[in-house]
């Protein structure tokens, strides 16, 4: 299976909740992120059913899909990447700049390279993660850097490369 580490995925922080209520707000860091149609426009995430970021997206039935470039890589594999939103505010432990999403109610991240604002269209069982498939309603570019991405990396030790 060492194969699969030849496939490179996108770095991104899937946000979720009320960004002007702490607590209320979580997100998370993802590689297993992909277009899955044009007509709608949509996107799904792979995300593993114990997180605090998915309670957020059911609940709110809405997230934002933040495409993490050089800027927000010490946020990545920081706070966003181990830390439980359950016990940690990651915005305020990191001090990463956000703003609420214009076409639905999650944070942006103000440093993403650019951001898909989702609403929630299902949850699919997929093995030991969950696929998350947005309706992408939002999008916004918001940096001119290179997007970084996982590649032959595993869950116990991730590498950013340039796409």
């Amino acid at each position: 299976m060492e194969a699969l580490d030849l496939l490179p995925q996108p770095l991104v922080i899937v946000t979720a909740g009320d960004p002007g209520r702490p607590g209320r707000r979580g997100g998370m860091t993802a590689a297993w992120v992909a277009r899955v149609s044009w007509d709608p426009p949509m996107l799904a995430v792979a995300v593993a059913p114990t997180r605090h970021t998915l309670e957020l997206i059911r609940e709110y039935g809405e997230f934002v899909v933040n495409l993490v470039g050089p800027s927000l890589e010490g946020a990545a594999y920081g706070v966003f990447g181990s830390a439980s939103g359950r016990s940690v505010d990651k915005f305020e432990a990191s001090g990463v700049r956000f703003f609420r999403a214009r076409s639905v109610t999650a944070p942006v991240l103000a440093d993403a390279v650019a951001a898909f604002e989702c609403r929630l269209e299902k949850v699919v069982e997929a093995g030991d993660h969950l696929i998350v498939v947005g309706r992408v309603v939002g999008a916004l570019k918001l940096r001119d850097e290179e997007p970084l991405a996982f590649y032959r990396g595993s869950s116990a030790g991730l590498r950013p490369s340039r796409l």
